[in-house]
């Protein structure tokens, strides 16, 4: 491709990143009204010092979160190409701005590879991939551990056949846990399940199939402690507003709804766009539940709930977003020589 119309191409595309950015941010924010009865929530709830300073922790939390994933990627993406830090932190600013509009945050691959200048794309999505899975990983098994304390609101465990039902819950419950850990640590087989099953094809997909097999369980296993890291940055950010809004709950408590809430999150197809919808719905789902069987259930926190999900969802994807959208333009769709 000529270096004009690649250059012509590649603003195009970015503008038109941006502006569909924007648009759906505007609609969701300011058209529908969610940011205003966040606000006012907030104001009719939420006040003082304390609740101040809880919300600067919250923000302050936001880069380190990104940070945090910023170094996962690195280190995945040494592997075919070396960027630095900052690269890596335009990269993902870049996919959350990209990910706003297209579901299950896929846009978050593409947005990340295209920041890299020599990379083969495919295997640089392949590599981001992993990382995302390390995340999903720690999202299912945290939840899984969590549903072992949350089953009992729903039963009576204390005898009979419910109490054998529950051991039997616990025991799949650990080891499907502990397989998809192993499954994970040991992702390089998949290379050779692909071989075998793409036979006399093999050859045009090797250099994609291969990409599994470069991490050894060390590699994976560092991975998936910053997956661990990021998820404790989040669900703490999410502690800390259920405070702001007046939630009465302690930490250890918290820690298990909200695993609950990311878990049903992470199985429910959503644009993260629409997620602030969705994200107060599961929320108020699964605290409603657990406060009706102590007896604590009110419509104030009712509000409380969905209040603190959604601004939530403000500082860790919106504002991000909106930052991304500014390093939308450092992306390159086309490049010399671009075959992927």
């Amino acid at each position: 491709m000529k270096t004009k119309l690649r250059k012509t191409y590649n603003i195009r595309i970015r503008l038109l990143v941006v502006v569909i950015t924007i648009v759906f941010l505007y609609d969701q924010l300011f058209h529908r009204k969610d940011l205003s009865y966040i606000l006012y929530d907030f104001n009719s709830i939420a006040s003082g010092l304390w609740s101040d300073l809880i919300l600067i922790t919250v923000l302050a939390l936001l880069p380190v979160n990104i940070l945090i994933e910023s170094i996962k990627w690195k280190y995945l993406i040494s592997k075919i190409e070396k960027v630095s830090l900052w690269n890596s932190i335009k990269g993902v600013f870049a996919g959350i701005s990209v990910s706003m509009i297209m579901p299950n945050r896929v846009g978050d691959y593409l947005g990340r590879v295209f920041i890299l200048q020599k990379a083969d794309r495919i295997q640089a999505v392949l590599s981001t991939i992993l990382g995302s899975f390390a995340q999903l990983l720690t999202t299912l098994i945290l939840g899984l551990i969590a549903s072992i304390f949350y089953f009992p609101e729903y039963f009576d465990i204390g005898f009979g056949l419910n109490f054998w039902m529950y051991v039997g819950f616990i025991m799949v419950t650990l080891t499907a846990a502990t397989t998809m850990v192993l499954a994970y640590l040991n992702f390089s087989v998949f290379s050779i399940i692909i071989q075998r099953i793409s036979g006399k094809y093999y050859n045009k997909i090797e250099k994609y199939a291969e990409v599994f097999s470069w991490y050894n369980q060390r590699e994976l296993f560092n991975v998936l402690v910053l997956s661990i890291l990021r998820y404790v940055v989040f669900s703490f950010q999410f502690f800390l507003l259920l405070r702001v809004f007046n939630v009465g709950i302690d930490y250890l408590e918290a820690i298990m709804l909200i695993a609950i809430i990311y878990f049903l999150m992470t199985i429910i197809p959503t644009i993260a766009l629409t997620e602030i919808g969705v994200r107060g719905s599961v929320s108020l789902y699964v605290f409603q539940h657990h406060f009706e069987a102590l007896g604590l259930w009110s419509p104030e926190l009712a509000v409380s709930v969905v209040s603190a999900s959604s601004l939530l969802w403000l500082f860790n994807l919106v504002i991000p977003a909106v930052v991304g959208a500014l390093f939308v333009f450092s992306l390159k769709f086309f490049r010399k020589n671009n075959d992927s």
